[in-house]
């Protein structure tokens, strides 16, 4: 293992942080990563980033087109903010505008759901000999705060995402499988402290007299033995929330998991990644938006006021992404397959502009006109905005080096 080969001196003569990276590689098969460089006062403390599987249609939504061929049953409606116009079946967020930044020149190069939803996560192309991280554990990774409760949770995700990737294990996030039960089955027993005491013990027989600073790695197990006992656990508990809040976000997995965010934010964690299925509408696109939409619209509008009201908005970022778009054209089953040409995303709160649309698409909502974004752009931005480095490269297993975001460019129009 990669510590034997450390002599007391070069441990001593090391930075605490990279010190503990090396034994995180020793130990998880990575090797040593370099410190990050923090951008100076970051605007975003918390990220809500909310992905839905499977391909929303933009044109239905946050792109509406008036043209005939393309537009189906689909109505413009007008917003809060002149001059805009979205989807009518999301009323709610059409009042809700004024915060919300919708980029509609997003653009992909993958149109299919597996390498398409990995792309979004760690900004890479999925490939056979490396998994690279999600950009949840970046932040979780390089922020580092060593904190008992998580700082990366995920809701409703699947066994494919990627996780923590090359980075440590324990930079994985904390899966709510479904946020209406959280973690409320969640116990510790005497048999889990008993274990951890004796590893405690053996830690400082073996290691700790040796080499001291392996002990702070060894607390983390410490930490979570204190998580699980500690009034932390009641901020995954939904059923201490307001009955008529829950309702205002929507009994669905979707609603439910925004307002278990809200929650999260107020217990100051950093990253919430919530998954939300069913948008892959190559069938009945029209009917199953009528109840998708509404779906949405409940959760990320009242998710948006909720974060107002409390104070929360101006340090939280909201993202809200999907596989790729739609396609104009619709099929012979009254569905929309998939198009990465062109698609939408949007952000909300802190770092970032309200009430604008970034770029645009043709008049049949096929292909960008101008510039186009694409996802490392956008993770990039939400990255920069968080107070990561993003030029700062960091060393793969393999020996190859990776940066956030990968060579992304900032979406500097939206940045407030």
């Amino acid at each position: 293992m990669g510590i034997a080969k450390l002599t007391r001196n070069e441990i001593n003569n090391m930075n605490r942080r990279l010190f503990i990276n090396s034994l995180a590689g020793s130990a998880f098969g990575v090797t040593t990563l370099k410190g990050a460089v923090k951008t100076p006062n970051p605007k975003v403390k918390n990220v809500i980033y909310i992905y839905l599987d499977g391909g929303m249609s933009h044109i239905d939504s946050f792109d509406p087109k008036d043209d005939a061929e393309v537009k189906g049953d689909t109505q413009k409606i007008g917003t809060n903010v002149a001059g805009i116009e979205i989807g009518h079946r999301l009323p709610k967020l059409a009042e809700t505008m004024d915060k919300i930044c919708i980029i509609r020149s997003m653009n992909s190069k993958t149109g299919a759901h597996g390498p398409a939803q990995y792309l979004n996560r760690t900004s890479y192309r999925q490939i056979g000999t490396i998994v690279h991280p999600s950009l949840g554990s970046w932040v979780a990774h390089l922020k580092d705060r060593k904190r008992a409760i998580p700082d990366y949770v995920l809701v409703s995700g699947s066994s494919a995402h990627p996780k923590a990737g090359f980075l440590p294990r324990i930079k994985s996030p904390l899966p709510i499988v479904d946020p209406n039960v959280g973690l409320r089955n969640v116990r510790t027993d005497r048999h889990l402290e008993e274990r951890t005491q004796l590893l405690n013990s053996l830690n400082a027989n073996i290691v700790s007299k040796k080499y001291p600073i392996v002990k702070e790695y060894s607390d983390f197990y410490d930490d979570t033995l204190k998580f699980l006992k500690s009034e932390d656990l009641n901020l995954f508990d939904l059923s201490r929330e307001d009955p008529k809040k829950r309702e205002a976000y929507g009994k669905t997995k979707l609603g439910q998991g925004c307002l278990l965010a809200k929650r999260l934010i107020t217990g100051d964690v950093q990253f919430i990644e919530i998954n939300n299925g069913g948008w892959d509408t190559h069938v009945d696109n029209f009917t199953k938006l009528d109840s998708k939409h509404k779906e949405l619209d409940d959760a990320l509008s009242a998710l948006t006021l909720d974060l107002e009201d409390e104070g929360l908005l101006d340090s939280t970022l909201i993202v809200l992404t999907s596989d790729f778009g739609r396609t104009p054209r619709i099929n012979v089953n009254s569905g929309r397959d998939h198009h990465p040409q062109c698609y939408s995303s949007l952000m909300i709160g802190a770092g970032v502009k309200g009430g604008i649309i970034i770029g645009e698409s043709d008049k049949k909502a096929s292909k960008v006109l101008g510039k186009a974004y694409n996802v490392a752009d956008l993770n990039r931005t939400v990255a920069h905005l968080v107070g990561i480095d993003i030029e700062e490269e960091h060393t793969s297993p393999t020996g190859r080096p990776f940066r956030v975001a990968q060579k992304g460019d900032i979406i500097k129009e939206i940045l407030n």
